[in-house]
């Protein structure tokens, strides 16, 4: 594993409470991964050998049928770990991992991880904080597919890519779709003929497109149609 790595892992907000002795102890036997786009990090069904955590790229968390059918669950994106639940009650992963672009990922060793939280009551903090924010992020996508329309869910997430913009989510935005549309229509819980057609009734709040580039004229006007929440943190 090569220093910046080290030095990557030690100022990640789940590990950075750790002594420098503590993490050189939990790093043995991690790796990092160089991965092209499409490979599969683990499938769904297998046991947790690894917590991974993602430095760079992105990945798709894919639930799987009994027919076959797959479909985007999230898109894990630079410094998320997956998928600690699994990794901390060592039970079957519920998901399969796979990179959408070129990934960079760390592996560090389920067994230690376990064994290091059982010891250490701030490294078990902060990863019970960290399940509570992918809880709470799955809470909100079982809402949005109960409650709202396929044209709000897109307008939800619009909003919500927007917002991870340095200058905020106040004014207009132009944005970049991170993944085909065709991903981005499972991950919303449509088809892409559907979401197709949810972008075309957004063009009446502001809302442009070509290719993967989405111009979104006013956010206040955008929220409005989406109907969306109030700001509430995570």
């Amino acid at each position: 594993m090569k220093n910046s790595d080290r030095d990557w892992i030690s100022s990640h907000p789940v590990f950075n409470s750790l002594p420098a002795s503590d993490l050189v102890v939990l790093l043995q036997g991690a790796i990092v991964q160089d991965l092209p786009a499409d490979a599969v990090l683990f499938s769904q069904g297998e046991p947790p050998d690894f917590l991974h955590i993602l430095i760079d790229g992105r990945v798709g968390l894919i639930g799987e049928g009994a027919d076959g059918k797959q479909v985007v669950v999230e898109f894990m994106e630079p410094g998320e770990s997956f998928i600690l639940a699994a990794v901390l009650t060592d039970a079957p992963y519920l998901m399969t991992a796979r990179t959408l672009h070129r990934s960079r990922v760390m592996l560090i060793p389920a067994k230690q991880l376990r064994e290091r939280v059982s010891t250490d009551a701030a490294l078990a903090s902060k990863m019970l904080a960290s399940l509570a924010r992918h809880y709470r992020m799955l809470v909100r996508q079982i809402k949005d597919l109960k409650l709202r329309s396929a044209t709000e869910r897109l307008g939800c997430y619009l909003l919500a890519l927007a917002g991870e913009r340095p200058e905020g989510p106040d004014g207009p935005a132009t944005l970049t779709l991170p993944v085909e549309k065709a991903l981005l229509a499972t991950r919303l819980g449509t088809t892409p003929e559907n979401l197709s057609r949810a972008f075309a009734n957004l063009r009446s709040a502001g809302v442009q497109t070509s290719g993967a580039t989405v111009t979104i004229a006013d956010m206040a006007r955008l929220r409005t149609a989406s109907f969306s929440d109030p700001e509430i943190p995570d």
